[in-house]
């Protein structure tokens, strides 16, 4: 009955020797795949007197759009199309080490970006796209500043 223990305790320390060894040399797990997810707004501000206008307080509209990465790696060939409108290639980015149409992991890359005097019911909208496989319900989108109500009863 000793030996039987004996020879038990010591098959049971080698498996969980072997077990940590192979945790310990196991191969690192590649990056998640990129995931391109297009971002906007549209916004109305009133300004007080400053740098971007010289005629006083005024009210002004930015209209802006993008694309963010929120997946784990480098896309390649990302642009960014307004519905009706110019497609737009994510821009080189010498500090980020990027080509243009690359945009790494977390990496945000705003393309439009409109400002006007005045305020009044407008819109933007677009998609996003890029070379390599990724979720496709997250890369179109449409912004407007004008609030819908429900009627009071």
């Amino acid at each position: 009955m000793k030996k039987t223990l004996t020879r038990a305790a010591v098959g049971i320390a080698a498996a969980g020797a072997i077990g940590a060894s192979s945790l310990v040399a196991a191969p690192a797990q590649a990056a998640g795949p990129g995931d391109l997810q297009i971002i906007g707004g549209v916004t109305c501000t009133f300004k007080l007197w400053g740098p971007n206008w010289s005629d006083g307080p005024v009210w002004q509209m930015n209209r802006f759009m993008g694309v963010k990465n929120i997946g784990g790696s480098t896309m390649t060939g990302v642009t960014v199309t307004e519905f009706g409108g110019p497609t737009r290639w994510v821009k080189a980015d010498k500090d980020k080490k990027t080509k243009t149409g690359e945009l790494k992991p977390g990496q945000t890359a705003i393309l439009w970006n409109d400002k006007w005097k005045g305020c009044w019911p407008a819109s933007i909208s677009g998609y996003t796209i890029g070379q390599q496989v990724e979720n496709p319900f997250n890369n179109a989108g449409y912004w407007q500043n004008v609030k819908r109500s429900q009627p009071k009863p």
